[in-house]
């Protein structure tokens, strides 16, 4: 399994390196007892500006998110045989993200999030070869797949850099978990547009979603983690430590 971001639309910006405040939308708290309460409240308060997008920040218009390529099951590791390609694929629903956990450990550098998206729909130009379970295929055409009730955990190291003499914060080694009640999927042109092959294929993946997540759930939990990565360290980056998490 692998997937691959490409750009996400940083790259003009990556040289940017002056100190910034917090965004007003972002709410700093105060590094006490009641920290991740606090943290939780202005989370849910700040998400929804975020997926907007800030270009001082770094930070992209997710309303929708586009990745450049998504790879599933390349790697040694895939078990389904499945290779599938999604590229410029464009994530919707995720303006629907419930934040319903946050914990920070300072004294282990360890950060923990969870939320809920209601539904995530994927849509992009997709090529698939190989064998889902049993199953030959081949394809060519646009993919539309859709995951409902996506429960997220995410999960990070982080560490504290110096930079123009100002400590910054780092996230690093990001893991997300995902899970959803159910998948389904819609892919034209397959088997060279044969609609009788290609209709018994969508049913079959449609009827086995769970297998097929487990080859390709990694692939889109890596995305995301790389995102949510990307994003917290834009804004880490431009604006101290102190001034995120205020004393």
């Amino acid at each position: 399994m692998k997937s691959a971001l490409v750009f996400l639309f940083f790259s003009a910006l990556c040289g940017l390196s002056l100190a910034l405040k917090l965004p007003t939308y972002i709410k700093p708290c105060p590094r006490d007892a009641n920290f991740n309460k606090c943290a939780l409240e202005h989370g849910k308060e700040a998400i929804p500006k975020i997926l907007k997008g800030d270009g001082k920040y770094r930070i992209p218009n997710m309303q929708p998110l586009e990745v450049e390529k998504i790879v599933v099951g390349d790697g040694p590791q895939a078990k389904i045989g499945l290779q599938l390609v999604c590229e410029k694929c464009k994530f919707y629903g995720l303006e629907g993200v419930q934040l319903e956990d946050i914990k920070f450990d300072f004294d282990k550098n360890k950060v923990f999030l969870q939320g809920r998206v209601p539904k995530v729909q994927m849509k992009g130009k997709y090529k698939a070869s190989g064998k889902v379970l049993v199953l030959p295929i081949t394809g060519d055409g646009d993919a539309d797949i859709n995951l409902t009730n996506v429960g997220l955990k995410y999960n990070a190291d982080f560490e504290v850099e110096k930079r123009n003499g100002k400590d910054h914060l780092k996230l690093v080694n990001p893991v997300l978990d995902i899970e959803t009640d159910g998948i389904t999927f819609k892919l034209t042109n397959l088997f060279n547009g044969d609609k009788l092959l290609g209709d018994n294929m969508n049913t079959f993946l449609n009827e086995n979603w769970k297998e097929l997540l487990k080859e390709f759930g990694p692939a889109v939990s890596e995305t995301l983690a790389q995102i949510i990565t990307l994003i917290v360290n834009n804004i880490a980056e431009l604006v101290p430590y102190d001034d995120v998490f205020s004393h």
